[in-house]
């Protein structure tokens, strides 16, 4: 007969066990995706990333998960929740495509390197200067643009991994090249 300790540790493996199972062997239904697509391009989303604020943007504190959507309305808009996404409601803040001024990725050690960042990151993140002697890789997006002619400089960094702020990097690009061909062709005409 088995003891209860027994019972109990062959049902735990039997979980963990489907636990991997499952996580090897699932993909999501395609029909979801190809909705989710559909729904996202209805919307006018190009591209959304959940990124993590760390410092110099005014309405989101530090350290706080937001949603970065970049629209084909040419805005970049930042939301709380994926729900606030799908219904493009209760975004933080709007920033107009053509109003930003600096986007690119930088590891810590240059952003040490960057007087003006780092003066930024001396008012809120302590962390960076605890590492001086050895070299940092992480990533992080650095997002400078103008609102109400006050310049606005932002650090970001990845909630999933470091493709995701080069993929942020080149939607921005196509955006504004977009954006430069459109203003071309007006004035050319």
């Amino acid at each position: 007969m088995l003891t209860f300790i027994e019972i109990l540790l062959i049902t735990i493996f039997l979980i963990v066990f489907t636990v991997i199972l499952v996580g090897i062997f699932y993909k999501p239904d395609e029909k979801d995706v190809e909705k989710l697509e559909q729904l996202l391009n209805s919307l006018g989303i190009l591209d959304f990333y959940e990124i993590v604020h760390i410092y110099g943007h005014p309405y989101i504190n530090t350290n706080t998960n937001v949603f970065l959507v970049l629209n084909k309305d040419n805005n970049l808009y930042f939301y709380k929740t994926f729900n606030d996404v799908t219904s493009k409601t209760n975004e933080i803040s709007i920033i107009p495509i053509n109003q930003i001024t600096r986007y690119e990725l930088k590891t810590e050690s240059e952003i040490q390197k960057d007087v003006t960042l780092t003066r930024l990151l001396a008012l809120g993140i302590f962390a960076f200067g605890l590492k001086k002697k050895t070299e940092i890789n992480n990533t992080y997006l650095i997002l400078s643009y103008v609102q109400n002619n006050v310049p606005i400089d932002c650090i970001f960094k990845n909630a999933v991994n470091n493709q995701q702020l080069g993929n942020i990097i080149s939607t921005l690009n196509r955006l504004k090249i977009e954006q430069n061909n459109i203003e071309d062709n007006y004035e050319t005409v």
